[in-house]
Order: C-alpha cells, then structure tokens, then sequence
C-alpha cells in the first residue's frame, strides 16, 4: 500500500513538472499580434447588423438560419475584449480557403518569456472544422484541440452544453473578409441552455440569492412603485438602502447586504432576466414584479438603465468589462440608426459601475448606507452632466474626437470621472 502511494505521489509530481515545462516552452518574448483597439473599435457601429441577425436566430429558434459575420465584426468584437483586459490582443483574417485567429497574451514581467501566443486555422466545411491550434512553437491538430476544449466546458458546466452547441453548427461557409455559419433550430438547444444552473454555485450564492429574493419582495411592496408617474430612482436606493444598514453589522456583512440590495434593484427597476444571474428570487414565481410606471434618472428612463445595468454587471465582472461593454455600445450608436454617441450615457454607465464598487467593498460599504439610507436625492450617486456631448453620429464624433484614446477623447473621459470622484459616496473620510 505504501509504495502505491509512493508511486502515485512521484507521477503527479512528474506530471506537475512536464506540464509546467510544456507552458513554459510555449512562452515567447515577442507578441503575435500588435494591434490597437481604438482602431479595431472605430467599425462598431457594424456589429449592430450581427445583434440584429443573432436576436432573429433566436426569435425564429423552429428554423435554419444562417449568420453572416465580416471581418470587421469579428475584429471589432476582438477589440471589444482588449478595451476591456489589455493584455489580451487579437486579430482575425477571413479568407475563403480559411480563417485565422491569431491572439497574443501578454504575461507579468519573467525570465522565460512575456507572451503567450495562439494561432488556430478554421476551414470551411459542414459542421466545425479546425485545421490546426498553434500553442507558441507548439501545433496541435485542429480535432484534438476542438475536442479538448469541449470536453473542458462540458465539464465546467457540469453537461454536455458545448457539444450540442458544436452540433448545432450545420456548415461554415467563407469567401473573402466574410463568414457564413448555417445553424441549426435553436429551440431544443435554448431550452437545454436555460436549464443550466446560472450561477456559480456553492454557499455564498444561495445566501446572495436568499438576500436578494428579500429585498425584491420589500421593493415591490414600497409605496412609489405603485405610483402610475415616473419616478426616480433615487426614491428606491433610499428606502431600500436603509433596510441594508438595518441587517448590516460588520464590514463584511454590509458588502453583501449592498450587493443583494443593488441586484434587486437592478431586476426591479431594471430588467427581470438580471435574476438569471442569481437565481429564483420572484417573490409570487413564476409572476415577474415590476413597478407600475417608469423609473428615471435626470427624468430620463434610458439613463436609469444604463447606471443600474452597470451597476449590476460590474457585480459580476470585472470593471474593465463593465466600462468596456459601456462604451462599445456607444460606438455601436454611432450609425445612422443609432442614436448617437452619448457621452451622457457613459457618464451614467461609469457612476453606476463606480457606485456597485465603492457599494460593496468592505472598507466602504458602511459609509455608503450611511450616506445613502433615506436619501431622496439623485446628487448622492449621480454626476451632473451638464456640458457632455451626446447624439454623436460617426463623421460628427470623428471630427471632434477623431477617436477612441485620443486627447480630446482621454480629457472627456477624465472629465466625467472627476465629476463621478467628486460625489459623496466615493469621499469617505480618513
């Protein structure tokens, strides 16, 4: 029995050893690709075509469909990702013999080497074909590295969720700078998708889903949601702030209290789907409670939603993604049919990610109930906008602008922040 165990301690650590050499042999100190993300960005407004196609795949999930995706959308996506964790870069090359993925991960200061690089080649052919995976120096074939991959999250998700989705793919067509993937009927495919537990799992979610079921049944129970006019929403972080700094009583416990306090308000006045985050928390399920009128910020519905979406999601990312998704969608609004670029709501996008992080970090958590418990009062969490540009089309946000991440556009951002820095909630004293 013991030299059993002997044997196995000594083969996991030689398994240990090999895979830590085969990452680090796959390490290089020069990046594969060197791209800009203001420049990959500057197509958004062209993923609003995608948005469009994927939300009808969905709204006719009894039938074939197919998707078209040009390189400009693919890169703009990329670049989405890199404003949102800069030390991933990427690019794509669609071409009608196949396409490349080319990625760069760029890695703390080390001896071995600062990048780790990925190319992979997909062909057009039915179904998903992966000609080859690129690791560094390294190649893998395209079928062991598909099959590896959906193995991982099948296993992550605890079913077999990626390879339904890899079988829903019926062909993947390409010509020139564009893609056509052929899907199959989404309906038995969506079901199956919902039925996966959202979460993460474990004990603090059940507590965060048990909190926030709480404060969304008091919320629908306070007298301004079955008022019939517009109401702000500063009328609800009020009360519903002060029921948290009632059950708080320690750092710890008022971050968590703020954070089912922010995702009840976020599924109330926000969006009902935001409960997919947490769980089941509908007080009368499967009956949604919503409020009977609008809620605003500045009198404005649409600036509601884009600081309680914010706040709600920075609860569940990371703030680069948060900010990032905030501003890709301004681009996105850029186009003829959009409603311009509005530094307005972005402004509205960083105060809501700013008020979740200051809301539900331990050292600050206390002093923001204490600022915001039964404070009616917008100017508590929110900016003044006075001044900010908003209802940019694309050659007007060009021409002031010229881009993301050029001065003028660097000192309007900074501009907004300053004014989110200077609010209350984010002044704790020494």
């Amino acid at each position: 029995m013991f030299s059993l165990l002997k044997y196995l301690v000594i083969l996991l650590l030689v398994t240990i050893l090999l895979a830590t050499g085969l990452f680090l042999f796959t390490l290089e100190s020069q990046p594969l690709v060197d791209t800009s993300s203001a420049t990959q960005v500057d197509q958004a407004e062209s993923v609003k075509a995608l948005m469009h196609q994927l939300q009808d795949t969905v709204k006719l999930r009894s039938t074939k469909q197919d998707i078209t995706i040009s390189e400009d959308q693919f890169n703009s996506l990329v670049g989405f990702v890199q404003r949102a964790h800069n030390q991933f870069q990427g690019k794509a090359v669609i071409r009608s013999q196949s396409s490349k993925i080319f990625v760069s991960y760029q890695l703390p200061n080390n001896p071995i080497g600062q990048f780790m690089n990925v190319e992979a080649s997909l062909l057009p052919a039915a179904g998903v074909a992966v000609e080859y995976v690129k690791i560094g120096p390294i190649s893998i074939s395209g079928d062991f590295a598909l099959s590896s991959l959906v193995t991982l999250a099948n296993w992550y998700t605890s079913s077999d969720i990626a390879s339904q989705f890899i079988e829903q793919i019926d062909n993947i067509a390409m010509r020139d700078k564009h893609m056509v993937l052929s899907v199959l009927p989404l309906q038995q495919f969506l079901k199956n998708l919902n039925a996966i537990k959202q979460g993460v799992g474990g004990k603090k979610d059940e507590e965060l889903r048990l909190k926030t079921a709480f404060y969304l049944k008091e919320i629908s129970e306070f007298s301004i949601a079955k008022r019939y006019t517009p109401q702000s929403l500063a009328k609800y972080i009020g009360p519903v702030f002060s029921l948290a700094k009632e059950r708080s009583s320690s750092d710890e416990s008022a971050a968590l209290e703020n954070k089912a306090a922010i995702m009840a308000l976020a599924i109330y006045v926000g969006h009902h789907r935001f409960a997919n985050l947490v769980g089941d928390v509908q007080p009368n399920s499967p009956r949604i409670v919503s409020p009977n009128s609008r809620t605003v910020l500045k009198s404005r519905v649409d600036l509601n939603q884009h600081f309680i979406f914010s706040a709600a999601i920075k609860i569940f990312s990371e703030q680069g993604i948060s900010v990032a998704i905030g501003e890709f969608k301004e681009l996105m609004d850029r186009s003829h049919d959009g409603s311009g670029y509005s530094f307005i709501d972005l402004a509205a996008d960083f105060s809501g990610i700013k008020f979740a992080k200051s809301a539900t970090n331990p050292d600050s958590a206390l002093y923001v109930q204490d600022i915001l418990a039964g404070n009616l009062d917008e100017k508590a969490f929110f900016p003044n906008i006075t001044g900010l540009p908003e209802g940019l089309k694309k050659a007007e946000f060009e021409r002031r602008f010229i881009r993301v991440d050029s001065p003028k556009y660097k000192q309007m951002i900074a501009k907004i922040n300053a004014r989110i820095d200077a609010l209350q909630i984010h002044n704790q004293p020494n």
